[in-house]
């Protein structure tokens, strides 16, 4: 897994930035896909994912769906993270799409031009060793703050509120931590009023019934739950929901939607473009018209576009005004979708 207790990711991310450094890969190249550049590697091909993202929001990649990974026409100077502070972002999550890279190349851009150095930081999937970085940033005086896509449980939390220096930015991306009392800075979706611009654009093109498509795994999760609430509160007939389907289960979603296609004006809605990818091919039987909450834009499709680079943004923004002396007891900021 390691050599030395380095992760194999950051060898990767440390074997092609020596490269693009040394002009094996020039500027402009392309790189082969993932799957076949893994495979040449002797790699999985979700770890040398996370080396590209780190490459990409570095400024030395450039990841475009549909078109492919480059190397940056212009690269960015050597940095070092003795010459000043820096600010840490610890992920763990690594999306086949663009989702991530482009919340961490908007942060990228923005924290440089704060004049500071990013560092981007793994914790390889586990709770403790995520708490133990951010822990080990509150000490060290070359730290300017840190954004998290957090792992941890509320114990940990609770820990990391009590251990926080005052003052310290640290802002949670994403995921919002469920309590509020720990006072935790926030950037993520405005999910809630997402929800209710979906079902006022539904109702404007004379949709009278609406059914709700999710994931069953993901129906507790908070994200789901506002844009549904939202959703709910803005339309005059109760939609229905369903919740009992994935790639490997098409045909309880097919009979179900072949039953309502008959229904007039109706609109399916999935909370997120994950859930319709995975319904394509039941979807497409039925001929009813799907609206979609995404992060990218999908083929066919009408909905809500959240904004990645919206996110990171507001990330950076809370983080000027934690630097700035701000101490009120928590921001969020929330990324509107936009209908398209």
């Amino acid at each position: 897994m390691t050599a030395g207790n380095v992760p194999v990711y950051m060898q990767t991310y440390k074997q092609l930035l020596k490269e693009i450094r040394d002009g094996v890969w020039k500027t402009g190249d392309r790189l082969p896909a993932d799957m076949v550049f893994a495979k040449k590697l002797g790699i999985n091909h979700l770890t040398l994912k996370k080396a590209m993202i780190r490459l990409a929001a570095e400024g030395y990649l450039t990841r475009t769906r549909g078109r492919g990974t480059f190397v940056a026409d212009v690269l960015p100077k050597a940095k070092s993270l003795a010459s000043g502070k820096r600010v840490a972002v610890i992920y763990d999550i690594v999306h086949e799409s663009s989702f991530q890279s482009d919340i961490f190349l908007s942060i990228y851009k923005e924290v440089g031009e704060m004049g500071l150095n990013l560092e981007l930081l793994s914790a390889n999937q586990s709770r403790t060793t995520q708490f133990r970085q951010i822990i080990s940033l509150f000490s060290d005086s070359d730290s300017a703050g840190c954004i998290v896509w957090s792992l941890m449980d509320l114990r940990q939390l609770e820990k990391l509120a009590a251990a926080k220096p005052q003052g310290y930015p640290l802002i949670f991306i994403n995921h919002k931590p469920e309590q509020d009392i720990q006072g935790f800075d926030f950037s993520g979706y405005d999910d809630f009023g997402s929800g209710r611009r979906m079902g006022e654009y539904i109702s404007s093109l004379g949709f009278k019934h609406c059914i709700i498509c999710q994931a069953a795994d993901y129906r507790k999760r908070i994200t789901n739950l506002q844009r549904i609430t939202g959703l709910r509160s803005s339309l005059k007939n109760p939609p229905e929901l369903f919740c009992r389907y994935g790639a490997d289960k098409q045909e309880p979603l097919l009979s179900f939607l072949q039953e309502r296609k008959k229904q007039e004006k109706t609109a399916v809605v999935f909370i997120a473009d994950t859930d319709y990818s995975a319904s394509l091919n039941s979807l497409q039987q039925t001929q009813l018209t799907p609206f979609v909450f995404f992060t990218e834009l999908a083929p066919c499709c009408r909905g809500i576009l959240l904004s990645c680079k919206e996110m990171g943004t507001n990330a950076v923004k809370i983080l000027k005004t934690r630097r700035n002396g701000d101490d009120s007891f928590s921001i969020s900021l929330r990324a509107a979708g936009k209908i398209i």
